[in-house]
């Protein structure tokens, strides 16, 4: 018995075939496109499984990007680029100077880790309303816990030459998207900018879970703002 294709509803389809289609083959051997270019197989030397109900037997044929028959295959969407979010260092350059390991090494992770969120708005979180579930406004990082406040500074553009415009807020939650002003660090106060994090108490336990110590919330300057 000769047949095409089979829906649940309405039964087997008795209607001709599209353009570009050969003829209903028998029961169990597939139906291929005339583009092709070779006549369907005749049989495989083995049973075929009947159809799903609601499927079509013709092989699936899918356009570019994600499909076609051109050089390499099958093709996918590109990869987005890498972005620093404005942040000269928060991606790990190697001394050939791309992003990343160089080929051959792996890394010697510190052992602990602060959580930190960076505010990377122009306008002073405390000056306007900043809602923390609003992930355009921040980047999330995990930072080693024995980084200078220096280091931490240089790496999130606090570059300016003139060491006294190089400022690093902490901002505290206050609800509802307030903000207030915590502690402060100007890059020319050596003493202070030469310590770790941790010793400011930004280490792994500000995971800001619920009963736990809140993340550490931050926003930069290098223009003395």
């Amino acid at each position: 018995m000769a047949r095409a294709g089979f829906n649940s509803y309405h039964g087997f389809d008795t209607g001709p075939m599209p353009p570009g289609f050969g003829p209903a083959q028998p029961f169990g051997v597939p139906q291929y496109p005339a583009f092709f270019g070779a006549p369907a197989p005749q049989g495989f030397g083995w049973p075929a499984p009947p159809p799903y109900p609601g499927f079509p037997q013709q092989p699936m044929f899918m356009p570019p990007p994600y499909g076609g028959f051109g050089m390499g295959g099958m093709t996918y969407p590109t990869v987005a680029p890498f972005t620093d979010h404005g942040f000269p260092g928060i991606h790990l350059r190697n001394h050939t100077g791309g992003v990343g390991l160089p080929p051959g090494y792996d890394y010697a992770f510190p052992q602990e880790h602060c959580k930190i969120h960076v505010f990377k708005t122009k306008e002073k979180p405390w000056q306007t309303t900043m809602f923390k579930e609003d992930s355009s406004k921040h980047v999330k990082l995990f930072v080693p816990t024995g980084t200078t406040v220096k280091e931490l500074m240089q790496n999130l553009g606090c570059t300016n030459e003139d060491a006294k415009k190089n400022i690093l807020y902490e901002v505290v939650e206050a609800g509802n998207g307030q903000w207030k002003v915590g502690a402060k660090f100007v890059g020319d106060d050596k003493d202070k900018v030469k310590k770790a994090i941790s010793e400011y108490g930004w280490r792994g336990d500000r995971t800001g879970h619920p009963g736990e110590k809140p993340i550490v919330w931050l926003w930069v300057t290098k223009d003395g703002q």
